[in-house]
């Protein structure tokens, strides 16, 4: 069994334990020649037993120490990892190109193969691995390191900052990652690899020369992404906005295809293994594969890695610590003898309960899905799109939770998919309780104001306000709506409706339920929306009054009365609907603050 420690630098605070005992050992001696001197030596006046003053010391020392030794960190137990049983210089070469933008696996094709790299950087553990990226020209991103790590982060950022001749180029490819590879020293000795990730896609007919990467024994691996039946290519401008579909100079939509035959034959030309990308069990194939590459050797179990088991040393250290304040160093005083007396300890038996509960949560196993929840909700704040895939696996692997379902449709919400994230709303809020079942009403009423579905958002917030009397946001955004709901009510009657009977206002009609009809995308309709240029104010005669018309009014109508709820509701960063409708609010709920 081997015993390591995770943290080593914090060992010197042992030496603060030895003298927070010393301490209490000088009290003690201090009490004592203070009661000497009190009533003589010897006197029999003295209430504290010694003995028990000497067991709660040697209580409060172990405590101390079991701290230490739990910040410390110590690591019992090996568990067994997967290694490799030889050093590969790997460099992996990553297709930017425009047809990596394809749609037809996943997110898209980019996205899948970050993915795939990630698995593959994981796997690699043991060698050194390196990244270029390339489209028309080739450029180093990372040169070879141990670290193989730095490729998830670095991923994030593909192709940003990086200016890349446009097109897509395997000869560009293989001479941008083979420069990477030392040529002198011991180190141009090693095996060495090139891992081309692609679609596969390349104007030039013929493919590039193998013969000068085989003499300086460079073997290459490729990796195809998409799928044989392709898909359209999409174009965005500078700001990451859609345009349009890239056409060919007839206006004919252009097809991007996974060329499987092309990758192949690189591969074996360059005696490597082509692996089309499915699932992550083809990068750890193709992980195999660079190991196997290196003299024939077959890959290996090998490696272990120690695991923590510092919960143990602080559950003891906090059990010593309520047994030293339960044991009361003064003598038991004499009890008179009453008939059929039960004086049961129950303050005694409630601590020693509490303390054996204690030792098994802390023992106890932690939940495998907390720390790869937490991870997703990173990975939330920096691309939504991502975060909606691994959210995805995570409600495989636990359906039942509400907290993953809610975290979903935030997800979903951020990337403007609001049809989709009321769905995952309502599977969330099935199983919700609590303080949970408000964040998902609270977090429903949102998608719903943004879909135009004003009463069901009021409805959503009002359960909300139910669950969680104390949300000034839910009672602040009912307001704000009833306010609206107001505002957008006809003022004048139709000329043309018959005596006595209602009509709707001129170009919306009711809708079964209740709820106003939605309008044009562009139209006043949608929460958020401005009026078209040119209008201000009304929406004209025969038009009914626009949210955007009727936040306007609402902001110059203000009381006094009301302004102070308002500035008293947005205190402590809480904007509600009004924040919402500008695109600057935060909705603080779930494992992570969700803007919207």
């Amino acid at each position: 069994m081997k015993i390591a420690l995770a943290h080593p630098e914090l060992a010197p605070l042992l030496i603060a334990a030895v003298l927070i005992v010393a301490l209490c050992v000088v009290s003690v001696m201090r009490r004592r020649r203070a009661l000497a001197a009190f009533a003589g030596p010897g006197a029999r006046l003295a209430s504290a037993s010694p003995a028990r003053q000497i067991t709660k010391l040697v209580l409060v020392g172990g405590a101390c120490i079991l701290v230490v030794l739990a910040l410390v960190g110590p690591q019992v137990g090996e568990v067994p990892r997967r290694g490799a049983t030889s050093a590969v210089d790997t460099i992996i070469a990553l297709d930017v190109s425009q047809s990596m933008a394809v749609r037809d696996v996943g997110i898209d094709r980019l996205h899948v193969a970050q993915r795939a790299i990630e698995v593959l950087g994981q796997q690699l553990a043991g060698g050194r691995v390196g990244q270029t990226l390339f489209a028309g020209s080739s450029v180093a991103r990372y040169p070879l390191t141990a670290d193989t790590k730095v490729l998830g982060p670095a991923l994030d950022t593909s192709g940003h900052g990086f200016h890349l001749n446009p097109g897509s180029s395997l000869r560009a490819a293989l001479q941008g990652a083979a420069a990477l590879f030392p040529t002198t020293g011991t180190a141009s000795e090693r095996a060495k690899a090139i891992v081309i990730v692609s679609d596969g896609e390349d104007p030039a007919p013929d493919l590039p020369p193998l013969e000068t990467y085989l003499a300086r024994k460079i073997h290459v691996f490729t990796l195809g992404i998409g799928t044989p039946e392709g898909g359209p290519v999409p174009v965005y401008d500078l700001k990451g906005q859609f345009l349009q579909m890239l056409v060919d100079r007839n206006g004919t939509q252009i097809t991007s295809r996974l060329d499987e035959a092309r990758l192949g034959k690189l591969a074996s030309d360059g005696g490597g293994q082509y692996f089309r990308y499915d699932t992550e069990a083809s990068a750890k194939s193709l992980a195999d594969g660079l190991r196997a590459s290196d003299s024939g050797a077959a890959p290996t179990e090998g490696g272990v890695s120690p695991e923590d088991r510092y919960q143990i040393f602080l559950a003891i250290a906090v059990a010593l610590l309520i047994a030293d304040w339960l044991i009361d160093e003064r003598r038991s005083m004499p009890r008179p003898r009453v008939p059929r007396g039960r004086a049961a300890p129950r303050r005694r038996v409630l601590a020693t309960v509490s303390a054996v509960l204690l030792l098994v949560v802390a023992c106890g196993p932690a939940d495998p899905i907390a720390d790869d929840l937490d991870a997703v909700n990173l990975v939330f704040l920096r691309d939504p799109a991502v975060s909606v895939v691994r959210y995805r696996d995570l409600q495989a692997r636990r359906p039942t939770a509400p907290e993953i379902s809610i975290d979903l449709g935030n997800a979903l919400a951020a990337l403007g998919e609001h049809d989709r994230a009321l769905v995952e709303y309502g599977r969330g809020l099935e199983s919700a309780k609590g303080t949970t079942r408000a964040i998902g009403f609270y977090d429903r009423a949102t998608s719903l104001f943004r879909l135009g579905r004003i009463l069901d958002a009021r409805a959503a917030y009002v359960e909300a306000l139910r669950l969680d009397p104390n949300d000034r946001d839910a009672k602040f955004n009912v307001e704000v709506i009833d306010r609206i709901l107001g505002l957008l009510r006809p003022q004048v009657p139709n000329a043309t409706g018959s005596p006595g009977q209602p009509t709707s206002p001129p170009g919306q009609s009711q809708q079964p339920g209740g709820s106003p009809g939605g309008t044009a995308p562009t139209g006043s309709g949608v929460p958020g929306a401005t009026p078209p240029p040119g209008t201000s104010g009304s929406t004209g005669a025969g038009q009914p009054e626009s949210v955007q018309t009727a936040l306007t009014d609402f902001r110059r109508n203000l009381t006094v009365d009301e302004a102070l709820r308002l500035l008293d509701a947005l205190r402590g960063e809480q904007r509600g609907l009004p924040a919402l409708l500008e695109g600057t609010g935060v909705r603080r709920g779930g494992n992570v603050d969700v803007p919207y």
